[in-house]
């Protein structure tokens, strides 16, 4: 199997990408369900995921942005990376017809997140990319704990 270089750079690229996905997952999801707490929810997500965009967008103006990532870490992210699969695309959404079942996709997505994430900040070795890749993961795993909070009360409304 080929070698894969990849940078910060090409990582900040995927993850980019990523979050406008989520970004738009989550803003499609707020126009689906009339509950206005679901609604707000996903108002907000959306927000955060346009904030993470900014993160790494900041990422590729970095000193550090062109440094390689370690073979077996660049060959992971890669992998998830052309996937782009984290968040679902219009299609997939199509079937999504409650809130519990947009909440489960976003529970997944934030786990696939966190799990792209972390992989990057272990392969980096710059201080300040690890920063912010750092403030990135606690965003995401807030993300996580609210939107299986936000199940348990959706649970708890529909009964």
């Amino acid at each position: 199997m080929g070698q894969t270089n990849l940078t910060i750079a090409d990582v900040a690229q995927m993850a980019v990408a990523m979050e406008t996905k989520g970004m738009h997952f989550y803003n499609w999801a707020a126009t689906q369900f009339d509950n206005r707490l679901i609604r707000d929810i996903f108002l907000r997500l959306s927000e955060d995921e346009k904030e993470h965009v900014k993160v790494f967008k900041k990422l590729l103006g970095l000193s550090s942005a062109g440094q390689q990532l370690k073979v077996d870490s660049g060959r992971y992210l890669k992998m998830i990376g052309q996937r782009g699969d984290i968040f679902p695309q219009h299609g997939e959404i199509n079937d999504v017809s409650s809130p519990a079942e947009a909440l489960s996709l976003g529970i997944q997505a934030e786990k696939d997140a966190i799990l792209m994430y972390q992989e990057l900040y272990n392969a980096s070795e710059s201080d300040e990319v690890k920063k912010a890749i750092g403030k990135l993961l606690e965003e995401e795993k807030m993300h996580l704990v609210e939107l299986r909070d936000y199940m348990d009360e959706l649970k708890h409304f529909n009964h």
